[in-house]
């Protein structure tokens, strides 16, 4: 059955989302109701209100996160999603809170991570409600405010009260079909300073998903800055980390500090976790967020560990490298990875439609980015971005391409239509 996406309502409906700040810890006041913030609850029950519009149930779980239902039946497809987003940053040529239009690109914070999917899954909803095709199960959209956090607060709040999917996918990431997703480590390398070190103030990053694209040192009153390229964490290659090219910039005038000294060696192959395996292929490590003062010096890193390891032994690899250095290792967050098999039913339905809508037959994959995908048993990441297309999560000037959007539509639609038979 050929489905149409409604573009100029879709998009309309987005530009009302987009225009609503919802940025992760920074979302206006927590308040009873509120507890992500106020900007947050209110872009999850703006969603939730237009499930009411299509004439779906929907239900707000505490300001956590929400849900919209619809079809009947015992078995419950779950589609998972968010709308939260990082923060905006600075560099922009439109404002990150509208939807600017040029071409075919849309412009705005969340457009494609990920206020965007979440707008084309409730369209494909629709469409499919209103389509008179055999719907066997039921089809919940699970919207989460707290994605782009360490805790996930949401999905644990969906967790401990709603119904669990039978099956689930999340178009949160990109397509073909995602099988593995690598363990996500937030961990702080930390260090206290004696007071005949040199003085030395550098502060970078504000996101520990994100590639950092400011950095500022003060050195005996004189301020040095560097700008680089924000890129997705999981992907550090994509962007320029400020914080190596400024600590670069202060070795070059013959400061010395043991900040630097870590900065040095904060790669793979220094901190000693060079790993990799077959099925989720290299480790990344993305030192994401630096605060050196007169007392301590800190640096916090989001690492993307292989399938087959442990975030504990990514810890202790990290620490025989530093100890050396007088610095200490501590795990602040640990996600453990998500791998399903590629004969998975979920993985074979799901990667059929893609294949026979695309042609491309280079099979599923494995990726570094997390996904709600790992908040449910027999779910997995399929949607948003093809392989032939950058992806701008995180960066300055998000986009996604109108184009993409009805692909995603039209792909989407027929994998519900096939898991509710």
């Amino acid at each position: 059955m050929n489905y149409k996406l409604k573009e100029k309502d879709l998009l309309d409906d987005l530009k009302g989302l987009l225009q609503i700040d919802s940025t992760n810890a920074d979302a206006g006041p927590v308040i009873p109701g509120a507890p992500l913030g106020m900007g947050i609850n209110e872009a999850i029950n703006y969603v939730l209100e237009l499930g009411e519009r299509f004439g779906f149930k929907t239900k707000n779980c505490d300001g956590y996160c929400g849900y919209i239902e619809m079809g009947q039946g015992e078995e419950m497809i779950g589609i998972l999603t968010h709308v939260d987003t990082v923060p905006v940053g600075d560099g922009w040529s439109v404002n990150p809170f509208d939807l600017t239009i040029d071409g075919d690109k849309v412009y705005g914070r969340g457009t494609i991570d990920n206020k965007g999917p979440t707008l084309v899954a409730l369209y494909a909803m629709k469409a499919l409600a209103d389509s008179g095709a055999p719907i066997n199960k039921r089809v919940r959209l699970i919207i989460g405010g707290d994605e782009e956090g360490e805790q996930w607060h949401c999905m644990n709040r969906y967790k401990a009260t709603e119904e669990a999917p039978t099956y689930a996918f999340s178009p949160d990431s990109g397509y073909p079909a995602i099988y593995a997703e690598k363990g996500i480590l937030n961990v702080c390398i930390k260090k206290k300073l004696e007071p005949a070190i040199h003085n030395l103030g550098f502060f970078s990053g504000n996101q520990i998903n994100t590639v950092p694209d400011y950095a500022k040192a003060i050195v005996s009153d004189a301020v040095y800055e560097s700008t680089g390229k924000p890129a997705h964490a999981s992907q550090p290659h994509e962007g320029i980390n400020a914080m190596f090219l400024l600590a670069s910039e202060l070795r070059m005038l013959g400061l010395e500090h043991p900040f630097l000294d870590l900065i040095d060696i904060a790669t793979s192959e220094g901190l000693n976790i060079d790993f990799e395996d077959e099925i989720s292929g290299k480790l990344t490590v993305n030192p994401s967020i630096a605060n050196v003062n007169q007392e301590k010096a800190v640096l916090k890193c989001d690492i993307r560990y292989p399938v087959t390891m442990k975030g504990t032994d990514i810890r202790d690899h990290i620490e025989r490298a530093v100890t050396p250095l007088g610095f200490s290792v501590n795990i602040n967050y640990d996600l453990p990875p998500l791998h399903i098999e590629k004969e998975s039913y979920l993985i074979d339905a799901l990667q059929k439609i893609y294949e026979d809508y695309t042609g491309d037959t280079t099979g599923p994959k494995a990726i570094g980015g997390g996904t709600y995908a790992r908040a449910f048993d027999n779910a997995v990441a399929f949607g948003g971005r093809f392989p032939e297309e950058p992806n701008t999560c995180h960066q300055t000037d998000e986009y996604w391409s109108i184009i993409s959007m009805n692909k995603n539509f039209d792909i989407i639609t027929k994998a519900l239509e096939s898991l509710v038979q």
